[in-house]
Parts: C-alpha cells; structure tokens; sequence
C-alpha cells in the first residue's frame, strides 16, 4: 500500500492528530479530503462567488496554525466549518457595500447538461434568492442541516450557539421558505 493510500484510508481524528506533531502530509489529507465540501457550503454561504476559494484558504491556514491547540471536543469535520463559519461572517462584516442580488444580472443559460439545467431552473433560483435575503446564521444552519445532513448539535458547535437556537434557526427558515416558495407546490 503506498503512502498516500494509507493516509488517504486513515479516519480524521488520527490524521488530525498527526498533523498536530507536524505531520504536513496527513495535513494535506485532510485538506483534500474536506476542501470540497467547506468550498460547497462558504458558496451557498456566501454572496460572491469570486471571494469563497479565498475564505476556504483561509480557512485551512486557520487550521493549520490552530491545530496545535485542537483538543477533539468535538468532530474535525465540524471544527472545520466553524472555522469557515467565521472566516465567511469576518468577510461578510469586511465587504461594503451591500449589493442588491435582485437588480444583480442573471447568468446566460447555457445548457450544458442536465445537471446545470436543474441548478438553473426557477425553482433552486428562487430558493438560492429567498435563502441569499436571510441573515447568515439562518442560511449555514439550513444549508448545514438540510444539504449537508449536520446533527443539530454539530451545528450548533459549527455557529458558536446553543442547539434550542438552531432549532430555531431551522423552524423560522423554513416557514419562511415555504412561504416564500408557495408558488412551487404541486
């Protein structure tokens, strides 16, 4: 079995635990192993779209100088997207001015596949406008628990809040998604 192989089949927490004595290969597992789906959630996050490679380096640098101070309180994978959680909120605080998503233009379809063209239709565009309109913490929680699949109280360590909020968060977000998306019900 080569090297890459058995750091590839080792689980998160051993991995984590080698980087923290300096390990950068088992470092650079966890980044290839995670970089996809922090890069998925600070997208669905995250209003710009130009700036989520950015905050998902960020937050691995994050990490990686944090690591040593990692204590396995919690799942990697979750600390993780704590971290991503903040670096997008410190972004968002940064970015000015706000810009109207409603007056922004909309892309040219081009059809490339079926896959783009469900991500494209009215429905997941209306979703994306209504989730994009909400404060922060009620998209990462919806996003989180409902793409994601997070247990509440993952989410809850992911936004630095207590499970009853997320709770909440995820009740309030989605009667306003169903209310705001009453046009699709069959």
């Amino acid at each position: 079995m080569r090297a890459d192989d058995l750091l590839n089949s080792l689980p998160d927490e051993t991995l984590a635990r080698r980087a923290q004595r300096g390990d950068t290969a088992a470092f650079d597992a966890l980044v290839v192993r995670h970089a996809p789906a922090l890069l998925r959630f600070v997208s669905n996050t995250y209003p710009e779209s130009a700036d989520c490679d950015d905050i998902v380096q960020e937050t691995f640098i994050a990490a990686w100088k944090s690591l040593p101070t990692f204590a396995f309180r919690s799942q990697f994978r979750t600390w993780l997207y704590a971290l991503a959680s903040r670096k997008t909120i410190d972004t968002l605080r940064r970015r000015r001015p706000q810009y109207d998503l409603e007056s922004a233009p909309e892309l040219p379809d081009a059809r490339p596949g079926p896959g783009q063209q469900v991500e494209q239709s009215a429905f997941v565009t209306a979703l994306r406008l209504e989730l994009s309109r909400m404060p922060y913490p009620a998209r990462a929680a919806w996003w989180l628990r409902e793409v994601y699949d997070l247990p509440v109280a993952e989410i809850a360590a992911v936004l630095n809040t207590t499970e009853g909020s997320v709770r909440g968060l995820l009740h309030r977000t989605r009667k306003r998604l169903a209310t705001a998306l009453e046009e699709f019900k069959p």
